[in-house]
Order: structure tokens, then C-alpha cells, then sequence
């Protein structure tokens, strides 16, 4: 249940955004208001952040990289529409 609320959240952020994080042609003086999963959101948020940022996220450099890596990875093997998607690595 959580992994799928966490693969909502990762669509939802990468898509529209949600309160600090979103896709990379959104303005950020525009901040939307937390979801309706905002705990998740907030969590997954976080970690992009984290990801975006990290000096170690080689392979096995960083255990909160190597998350984000599978949640990328877990995706893209079950994203039903790839050529829309703007989650990264999902093409």
C-alpha cells in the first residue's frame, strides 16, 4: 500500500508539483498547497531533494540515492504511458 501511495506521490510531483518540488519547467515563485497525501508527498519530496543534491549517488555511494534509483526503476517497469511521462528515467 505505501509503495503504491509513494508511485501516486513520485507521478503527482514530477507532473504537477507539490509544495517545494515539481517538474522542471515550474515556476517557483508558485507553490501549490500540500495534497490530500502530503505526509508521502512530503517524505518523497525530500529525498528528491536529497537526490538532486548528492555528491555519493553512484551505485552503493548512498542509501537514500540507491531508494530513489529504485523507485525510478520500479516506474518505469510499470508506467503505461512512457512517451507522456515526466518522471525521470522513465523513458
Amino acid at each position: 500500500m505505501q509503495l503504491s501511495e509513494a508511485m501516486e506521490c513520485l507521478e503527482h510531483i514530477c507532473s504537477e508539483g507539490c509544495t517545494s518540488v515539481g517538474p522542471c519547467n515550474m515556476d517557483t515563485s508558485q507553490r501549490k498547497a500540500a495534497c490530500s497525501k502530503f505526509a508521502t508527498c512530503h517524505g518523497l519530496q525530500l529525498l528528491i531533494i536529497h537526490f538532486a543534491a548528492c555528491k555519493k549517488r553512484v551505485k552503493g555511494g548512498c542509501s537514500r540515492c540507491s531508494r530513489m534509483w529504485q523507485l525510478f526503476r520500479l516506474h518505469s517497469s510499470i508506467c503505461d504511458q512512457p512517451e507522456e511521462c515526466r518522471v525521470p528515467l522513465c523513458q
